[in-house]
């Protein structure tokens, strides 16, 4: 009975083991196939919103040449012009899709950001919450990621320090951030990924902290550096087309509400014909558009049985790993050798053990 019982324990221990592996690097090998799949999709997003912006603006060439032969020199001393912020790309996202490419070379991160931060959207890279500025707009850009599973893409965001680079891919260009600063805060301190000031852009990483917990948050702040970068596009919500239904489904953090603000265009300015074209420095005018973001639930504060159907799911999986186990104890007593049972089952043993620890996993709080 003790033999019985010490060998139960042996079992259980390494059972523990390997689904701490499975955390640890099974997850990652997740995360990396569907990053590969990321990759392609976003190189696609890029080649239309590249060709589109072509066939723009030789539109727009044809339209000025047509105008500068058929238009008189104008008769009044003084001419109107109109400064506006580029116009943000249209997107036609769903969640989960690609929004962006994220590259911090300080830690060694290159990850594709999905549109997203539940626990699904989060499994497969980091994610943009949806009703925050995409990178390379005006406001605050909140991205949140995982610290030390599915591909642990922000394990290391604690090393960064003020001046490090965070570079940003999106459709509208390649913009470079600066970091600002470190905090750690409460699940609850919603404003960290709020926008403060409209009129410059910032980037807001969020991810648990200590690692292997959710009693806090630990944020990145950082600001876009002109220098390096492609030129800001005006705010604007992807969640106006096709992810309207998201804004129901994720936003900041618990139980909090924050008012939304827009970019508008630029004042217009006046000009004398002789004066060159050169753009000149034009005050941005912020409206309030009275919207509010949606309370929903924090992913990294999921708890536990958080995906009712692993249950069921890990249960019809532990049935032909008790009817696997059975068969090579059978085998192994009938011919009085755990060969060839043993090596015969090892591998289909291990592809269901895997998906037991799949749905296992998706009876944990995700909040490594």
């Amino acid at each position: 009975m003790i033999g019985l019982f010490g060998r139960a324990l042996i079992v259980i221990g390494l059972l523990m083991l390997g689904f701490v592996g499975y955390q640890l690097w099974g997850t990652g090998l997740e995360t990396a196939r569907a990053q590969r799949d990321l990759a392609d999709k976003f190189e696609q997003q890029l080649s239309v919103e590249t060709t589109t912006a072509a066939v723009v603006t030789t539109t727009a060439a044809q339209t000025t040449t047509s105008i500068a032969d058929d238009t008189a020199a104008p008769t009044s001393t003084d001419v109107t012009t109109t400064s506006t912020l580029p116009p943000a790309p249209v997107l036609d996202i769903s969640l989960g899709d690609p929004v962006a490419r994220l590259e911090i070379p300080t830690i060694g991160t290159d990850h594709y950001v999905v549109a997203g931060v539940g626990v699904d959207e989060l499994q497969l890279g980091p994610g943009h919450f949806p009703d925050t500025p995409l990178p390379g707009q005006l406001g605050n850009a909140a991205i949140a990621g995982h610290r030390t599973t599915y591909g642990q893409p922000f394990h290391d965001v604690d090393r960064l320090e003020p001046g490090d680079e965070i570079i940003v891919t999106t459709a509208a260009g390649r913009f470079v951030y600066r970091v600002r600063e470190t905090l750690i805060v409460e699940p609850s301190d919603y404003h960290v990924v709020a926008t403060s000031d409209p009129t410059i852009a910032e980037l807001t990483l969020t991810s648990c902290h200590p690692k292997w917990s959710a009693a806090q948050r630990i944020i990145i702040h950082a600001n876009l550096d002109p220098t390096q970068s492609d030129t800001p596009t005006a705010r604007s919500s992807y969640l106006a087309s096709s992810l309207s239904s998201i804004a129901t489904t994720t936003t900041l953090l618990p139980d909090e509400t924050a008012t939304t603000v827009a970019a508008a265009e630029t004042t217009p300015t006046t000009a004398s014909p002789t004066t060159s074209s050169t753009s000149t420095s034009v005050p941005i005018v912020v409206e309030d558009t009275g919207g509010t973001s949606t309370a929903t639930t924090d992913a990294f504060a999921a708890g536990w049985f958080h995906d009712p159907a692993a249950l069921t799911q890990g249960i019809l999986w532990t049935i032909p790993m008790i009817v696997l186990i059975l068969a090579v104890r059978w085998w192994s007593h009938r011919r009085r050798s755990w060969f060839p049972a043993l090596p015969v089952a090892l591998i289909p043993g291990i592809v269901v053990l895997y998906f037991i620890y799949e749905n296992v996993n998706g009876l944990l709080p995700p909040n490594l």
